[in-house]
């Protein structure tokens, strides 16, 4: 994946020029508030000057995972820092990342576009806002810098790091066709957060899940799609091939069904954890199929 992805603002867009459904509930509205008043104000912090040493990378690694998981992560992955992870004009200034992937709740989702899901979805990022705030303390009180990045900022500051890109190379999965992380336990229903960090931190191993032959011949997420917002033919954007999605077709449902989420219920990949790893063998096995009809 090449050049620094370009922050378009459609989140502000959204906000100015459509009317929010959602926050409506106590719950929601306390989220909101803790997202945007105390997690965004703590994702960075002071550096404890005693510094815990780690015989390898690995090692550090695994301390960071356990207490990552612990704090409610359901899969966790490292990478170095690229630059096509990081928004133009954005700084990085740490080279390693940890991500995280908090699950959302399946039943919820599966009720898209209805309010269930997109309330989950609003959860999930508070949720998500948490544990990345922790992780990035975590590693500041073991004597290292680590900042937190939460997609949930946008209101304050432009987001810094595209989630999904790390954690592709982080080896947590595979970018869909809806522009979406696909990742081997939960499939499309997960949310990503990141931690930077300048302690040393092994390189994840990217995976494949078959995940870009399967979309080729699916395009049921274009095809469900409500704004029609998703594209079906592979397009160059910041020097190379991907899908795009076009934002300003999307908002509009977004915005009124507060998160919509109709793309991810549909995905063929939105199956139980305990259902994927029957249904990853026979992508594959379709997947080869249609290699040897060719």
């Amino acid at each position: 994946m090449g050049e620094p992805p370009i922050y378009k603002e459609i989140f502000r867009y959204m906000v100015e020029n459509f009317e929010d459904p959602g926050k409506s509930s106590p719950e929601e509205k306390f989220w909101v508030k803790d997202l945007e008043e105390n997690q965004y104000l703590n994702l960075d912090g002071k550096v404890d000057p005693e510094r815990v040493e780690f015989p390898s990378p690995r090692e550090a690694a695994q301390r960071i995972e356990t207490f990552t998981k612990a704090a409610g992560a359901g899969m966790v992955g490292f990478t170095r820092v690229l630059p096509s992870m990081i928004f133009r004009g954005a700084e990085v200034k740490e080279g390693y990342a940890v991500v995280i992937g908090f699950e959302m709740d399946h039943a919820a989702i599966d009720t898209a576009p209805d309010p269930p899901a997109g309330k989950e979805a609003l959860r999930a990022y508070w949720r998500l806002g948490q544990i990345v705030q922790k992780t990035a303390a975590f590693i500041r009180d073991i004597g290292y810098p680590a900042r937190g990045h939460q997609v949930r900022t946008f209101l304050k500051d432009p987001p810094t790091i595209l989630g999904t890109v790390a954690a592709y190379h982080a080896g947590l999965g595979e970018v869909g066709m809806m522009g979406l992380l696909i990742s081997e336990r939960f499939g499309p229903w997960v949310r990503v957060g990141v931690v930077t960090t300048d302690l040393e931190l092994p390189q994840g191993e990217k995976i494949d899940l078959g995940v870009e032959e399967f979309c080729r011949r699916c395009k049921v997420c274009s095809m469900e799609c409500m704004g029609n917002a998703i594209s079906t033919e592979k397009k160059e954007e910041r020097g190379f091939q991907k899908y795009t999605i076009d934002p300003y077709k999307c908002v509009p449902y977004f915005a009124k069904y507060d998160g919509c989420g109709v793309c991810i219920k549909v995905c063929p990949f939105n199956r139980k954890t305990e259902e994927m790893e029957k249904f990853l063998a026979a992508v594959k096995r379709l997947n080869e199929y249609h290699r040897n009809k060719a």
